[in-house]
């Protein structure tokens, strides 16, 4: 299999073997243990991966990859899967719990639109390589996926997702998404 292919093949989730049932999974949850050992494979693939081939990407394989990263990551990680189960369907119980997580003032919804900030002056995610922010850094895709499957889960229906700040990306001081609900 040429590389063009392969990569094109892993964005799809269809390569490794083990972590085909990430691709297919609808409802956002890990159903079982396996779920959650192939997302955390799918996540620590990647991230080893992108480290070493990111540079050689084409900018819209390497969105898809953390796209897909982001999708495991929320899958695996057992807090994501709490707020799920315990927002039960609402998305006024998933800004709740997720503010107090992050502090109120930093998860609010206003009609459709939840502006959601991670109260940290750095990148959240322990995954993400240390280096000088750049406009359009994709580790931030990785995020935006995490969080527009996890909104995605509870509300039932897709929702768009916008990074407005970063410190990977603009110097920002914090992360800062735009949940666009409808």
């Amino acid at each position: 299999m040429d590389r063009k292919t392969f990569l094109r093949n892993l964005a799809a989730g269809t390569v490794l073997p083990c972590c085909s049932s990430l691709g297919q999974t609808e409802s956002g949850k890990c159903e079982d243990a396996k779920c959650t050992s192939d997302a955390k494979a799918v996540r620590d693939f990647l991230s080893a991966f992108l480290q070493k081939e990111e540079s050689s990407l084409n900018r819209d394989t390497l969105i898809k990859l953390m796209a897909e990263r982001g999708r495991a990551c929320c899958r695996a990680l057992d807090f994501r899967q709490k707020l799920i189960q315990d927002s039960q369907g609402n998305l006024d119980k998933l800004v709740e719990l997720l503010g107090k997580i992050v502090g109120p003032e930093n998860c609010r919804r206003e009609g459709d639109l939840v502006t959601l900030i991670y109260p940290s002056g750095q990148c959240v995610c322990g995954w993400s390589p240390k280096r000088a922010p750049t406009p359009d850094d994709p580790y931030c895709d990785c995020s935006k996926a995490n969080n527009q499957l996890l909104f995605e889960t509870v509300g039932g229906k897709p929702v768009r997702v916008e990074v407005s700040d970063s410190p990977r990306r603009h110097a920002g001081a914090r992360c800062r998404f735009l949940i666009h609900l409808s």
